[in-house]
């Protein structure tokens, strides 16, 4: 799962589009299958509360306005966790 860094390349986790992508992935994934199973004729208004379009807008929003605070957490954390073990980088 992970590269090796013989060759320059860096884990999945240090790859700044794909944390971004893992962090927003589930909201915009909800969106489209509520938009999908509407337009495949499904009232969306008797979906249960978990499952509804204001749900995910919501968790969409939050997450954006945190992405950047967790972002650079998560690189102190991996920063800390590389100089831990010595591989300083």
């Amino acid at each position: 799962m992970t590269r090796s860094r013989a060759n320059g390349e860096h884990p999945w986790w240090e790859n700044s589009f794909t944390l971004i992508s893992v962090i927003l992935g589930l909201p915009i994934v909800g969106l489209a299958t509520i938009g999908l199973l509407s337009l495949l004729g499904a009232n969306a208004t008797e979906f249960p509360p978990m499952l509804n379009a204001e749900f995910f807008l919501a968790d969409l929003g939050v997450r954006i306005l945190t992405l950047p605070i967790g972002f650079f957490i998560f690189r102190a954390l991996l920063k800390k966790v590389a100089t831990k073990d010595g591989n300083t980088q």
